[in-house]
């Protein structure tokens, strides 16, 4: 029997979590109201998050037994069966399926079918075989939002979302290479090849501080898009760019990728908030 705490690292719970809240600001956008028809394409994209989730562990726990950061994950520590996580993901998934038919219908299905192609299939082994793996992952970071954004009957072709998908695909770009700069011994030690194999990691933290600008950006341009209404929400945007500025500012002189990963990951999750409570309220 799985405990709870397992099961949460199981799933990359605090991960999938945060994956999916990116289709609740999908969502709000485009709706620009809070309406209950969120909870169920909300529910199967978290399922489903977690699901692939699962699913990864399974495929990659061998690797992930060679690494100090995802040594003790349930399946690498051996509490629990590579047979036992599959069915897990299988039951997680299927769960998610029938909540996304109800929301999307056959194309939220395709749309599943191909998250898990791309993740468990493509990427998955894309980590394996080559340094760039990251920016064939950040596609997957567009889909929640867009899946929220077809939730609330919003246009795929109007600017406001193209702004939208792009912030989140260039904002998953340095989340990932943080990381790898972060934990590069562990990386190495599971033999995944890195940007840091071509690039060394003054290489990658110069190459990650550009796409941290451009996250920033991408973020700015947010804003006009999508036209904030209230000051003081437009004011408090701008603090929070520049609050991430300074942080980013100091990566390649200071080292501190763990100050920068959770700079610019608050820094994407309070530019959403904001955004959305200037359309909601």
């Amino acid at each position: 029997m799985i405990t709870l705490k397992d099961f949460l690292i199981l799933t990359k719970f605090k991960l999938s979590f945060v994956v999916s809240l990116s289709l609740i600001f999908g969502f709000l956008l485009a709706k620009k109201s809070i309406d209950f028809s969120v909870v169920e394409p909300y529910l199967a994209v978290l399922l489903l998050a977690l699901g692939v989730s699962v699913l990864n562990q399974v495929q990659e726990y061998k690797e992930d037994a060679l690494m100090q950061r995802t040594k003790n994950r349930p399946i690498a520590a051996k509490r629990l069966s590579p047979k036992s996580g599959f069915y897990i993901s299988i039951s997680l998934i299927t769960i998610a399926t029938y909540f996304i038919y109800k929301s999307l219908g056959i194309n939220g299905i395709l749309i599943f079918a191909a998250v898990i192609f791309l993740y468990n299939g493509f990427y998955t082994y894309a980590k394996k075989t080559t340094i760039y793996a990251a920016v064939y992952g950040a596609v997957l970071g567009v889909i929640p939002p867009m899946i929220g954004w077809l939730s609330a009957n919003g246009e795929l072709k109007s600017l406001e979302f193209f702004s939208l998908a792009l912030f989140y695909f260039i904002w998953q770009i340095p989340h990932f290479w943080l990381l790898v700069l972060k934990y590069k011994k562990d990386y190495k030690k599971a033999k995944f090849p890195t940007m840091i194999d071509s690039f060394g990691v003054d290489g990658l933290e110069r190459i990650t501080f550009i796409w941290l600008l451009l996250t920033l950006i991408c973020g700015s341009f947010l804003l006009i898009v999508f036209n904030v209404n209230y000051k003081l929400v437009l004011s408090l945007l701008i603090i929070v760019n520049f609050v991430t500025l300074f942080f980013i500012i100091k990566l390649v002189k200071k080292h501190n990728y763990l100050h920068n990963f959770i700079a610019i990951n608050s820094y994407m999750l309070l530019t959403m908030s904001l955004l959305v409570f200037d359309k909601i309220i």
